[in-house]
């Protein structure tokens, strides 16, 4: 994909406002869980189920996706992914049967999951060197922006209109982006002409698997974002039905958790070039324990002590994230592509189950227990896993 310095520029706001609109899908959801169980009759864990799937769906299409991207190109990929957001979006507005909400919610998921994948793809196109460091960096700035603004939106528009209007909203924004990528998004050569052998894959997850770094950042990624999603759905329950607020007010109250994630980012930027990354990580992972912990004590009687645990929680995600992605790519120099794809498949999967599994032990035990019980696994888990990695230098960087 060749083109001037202008338009490399306006085609990387391009694909990174895109992929803004793919986290806001997600995470302006959110709120409205409980409006979605009061407006269609159904049990929390049919509530939960939508948000799992959304994420299920989103890790598998990663992986059937991103070699799609390489033989046929991005724009192939790109364009029909938007249409099918625009259409499942209006179905998700109209329909007042669930089950027809939950099969164009995954649609929804379907397409909205190319987006992220084409930005990365067309970045590293675009872009060389330390401009594509830089690059990368808008992108990741505008992610971390989505889930600060999706919750307000989605409990504002929520409280207004009720469920329709955010898939309205959705169906709107994806018709203007088709637009858009239509009109601007440039034809592109593929760079993939043969498929990766099936043989030469399966040893890449095999050594990943096996590696006792790599082994262990998976395990605890897969906890520590199941906790995550488990506290994410849970918390517009706990706040509407235990502490009576209103769907406004529940947005506003996940400011917190996605400040303090943008704060959490900027905290390892400063700290990874300082502290080894092994240290680094055992002091995040100190610090999400006790947070899942206090959370589990405070929840139910103080919003100040439970904000204060979310808040710990979210510097947490906003440093462990991008921790365990380096240490990652450090740990796999010959493989990377695999090793950051199973990573994110994880990761995506540990984000499914949290809504599900936790509704099933919600439903059963009392919330304390819950999550005090998740919070000392982790801490467990991590203090024993530790002993595993091998130690990463504050000088190995990502070439």
């Amino acid at each position: 994909m060749k083109s001037a310095n202008g338009n490399a520029a306006f085609i990387l706001y391009l694909v990174c406002i895109s992929a803004f609109f793919a986290s806001l899908n997600q995470n302006i959801y959110s709120p409205i869980i409980p409006l979605i169980r009061d407006s269609f009759h159904v049990s929390m864990n049919l509530v939960n189920l939508s948000v799992s799937l959304f994420i299920f769906v989103t890790a598998i299409m990663q992986m059937v996706l991103g070699p799609l991207v390489d033989r046929k190109g991005a724009r192939f990929v790109l364009i029909p992914a938007i249409l099918l957001t625009v259409v499942s979006s209006i179905g998700c507005a109209v329909t007042n049967q669930f089950s027809v909400f939950l099969l164009f919610r995954v649609l929804q998921a379907a397409g909205t999951a190319a987006l992220p994948l084409v930005a990365a793809a067309t970045i590293g196109r675009l872009f060389q060197g330390s401009q594509r460091g830089k690059a990368m960096g808008t992108y990741q700035m505008l992610l971390s922006v989505a889930p600060a603004v999706a919750p307000v939106l989605g409990g504002w528009m929520g409280d207004w209109h009720g469920y329709p209007g955010i898939f309205w909203f959705l169906a709107i924004a994806s018709a203007i982006l088709l637009v858009a990528h239509q009109l601007f998004f440039p034809k592109d050569t593929p760079e993939g002409k043969q498929s990766v052998r099936k043989g030469g894959l399966l040893n890449h997850y095999g050594g990943i698997f096996t590696n006792r770094t790599g082994s262990s950042i998976l395990i605890l990624s897969f906890l520590f974002f199941f906790v995550y999603f488990a506290v994410i759905v849970y918390l517009p329950v706990l706040l509407t039905d235990h502490y009576h607020a209103s769907l406004k007010l529940v947005g506003l109250l996940y400011l917190p958790l996605a400040l303090s994630t943008m704060a959490g980012s900027a905290i390892f930027t400063y700290l990874q070039a300082r502290i080894p990354l092994k240290t680094l990580s055992a002091g995040g992972h100190v610090v999400a324990a006790g947070s899942i912990l206090l959370f589990a004590v405070t929840h139910s009687f103080s919003l100040i002590g439970m904000f204060t645990a979310l808040v710990m929680y979210g510097i947490c995600v906003g440093v462990i994230t991008p921790l365990y992605s380096t240490m990652m790519a450090n740990e796999f120099e010959h493989n990377r592509g695999s090793a950051m794809g199973l990573f994110n498949f994880i990761r995506y999967m540990g984000m499914a189950a949290g809504p599900v599994v936790s509704g099933w032990l919600l439903a059963k035990m009392e919330a304390v227990v819950v999550f005090g019980l998740l919070g000392v696994l982790f801490a467990l888990l991590s203090w024993g896993l530790r002993l595993r990695m091998r130690p990463q230098n504050v000088n190995e960087a990502v070439k």
